[in-house]
């Protein structure tokens, strides 16, 4: 059992007026093999959709069930144990650094879900393995290595939870082409080795068309589409959903109405280089 929303509305109340976020929103995510992209303009959802994931927040109507654990919980229902189910990486996540080392601010994590010292250090050390963080680091203070460096031991300290499902908001916003290609190679790892299922919060429609496999649509808190990454790509009112198309896309479709190419759509510049090598379009 994954994570289902039935029903699912979620207000935000403020001073003077109450904001709807979420209304009616269905759907289904797949404990395992799920690479999810949910995609929209700011303010359609997307966040406040995730934080319902592991229980940041509760629904005002409706019902999520994460993992077998109903929300709303009942009365005394403990939810914490969701956080660690669910991993959920915030937009910079290196800003939530505090430890004197890298090793022990992986650490935390596991200890504050009540791992021994030695539990928590193998999980850390495991993590930090996965996201290419050097042994000789893990004395170093968090603040004085690279932005790049701080994202992944924040990611790290995520992930030496050993979280069933991983949430990313924005993880590759902020860095520069090499260590966007870096980090999101560990995701795709995740996924396709440890069947770790991925829900991504992306404004990058060449890293949604690269990685993802299934879309999700939000506009002004409703799910306007959910589907295959090549339905959507290809669909036939695509423009109704006010998103720009990836940039691998936009130059098979201008070289179609420039010089005859014929159209095949590829979603990653690796696919897209060895089809404008192979193709005869004399």
């Amino acid at each position: 059992m994954g994570i289902q929303f039935k029903d699912v509305s979620f207000m935000y109340q403020g001073i003077k007026e109450n904001y709807d976020a979420l209304s009616h929103i269905n759907l289904n995510i797949e404990e395992n093999g799920e690479f999810i992209a949910i995609i929209g303009h700011t303010g359609s959802g997307k966040s406040t959709l995730v934080q319902h994931m592991n229980a940041l927040l509760l629904p005002t109507s409706g019902k999520v069930n994460v993992l077998g654990q109903e929300l709303p919980p009942q009365k005394k229902e403990k939810i914490n144990h969701l956080r660690q189910k669910v991993g959920l990486v915030f937009q910079f996540p290196e800003y939530q650094l505090f430890e004197e080392t890298i090793l022990k601010d992986i650490m935390f994590g596991p200890k504050n879900f009540k791992s021994t010292e030695e539990e928590a250090m193998e999980k850390a050390k495991k993590a930090a393995t996965i996201v290419g963080i050097d042994p000789e680091l893990y004395e170093q203070s968090p603040f004085r290595i690279s932005g790049g460096q701080m994202r992944r031991v924040a990611v790290a300290g995520i992930l030496a939870m050993e979280p069933k499902i991983l949430v990313l908001d924005e993880p590759t916003r902020g860095l520069d082409p090499k260590g966007r290609k870096d980090l999101m190679k560990i995701f795709k790892d995740l996924h396709e080795i440890e069947h770790k299922s991925i829900v991504l919060i992306s404004h990058d429609m060449d890293i949604v068309s690269e990685y993802a496999k299934r879309v999700i649509v939000m506009d002004q808190g409703e799910i306007v589409f959910d589907g295959k990454k090549e339905e959507l790509f290809e669909h036939p009112d695509f423009d109704k959903f006010h998103l720009e198309l990836p940039t691998s896309l936009k130059i098979l479709k201008h070289l179609e109405k420039e010089i005859g190419l014929p159209y095949e759509p590829k979603y990653d510049f690796k696919s897209l280089l060895s089809y404008l090598k192979e193709v005869d379009y004399e």
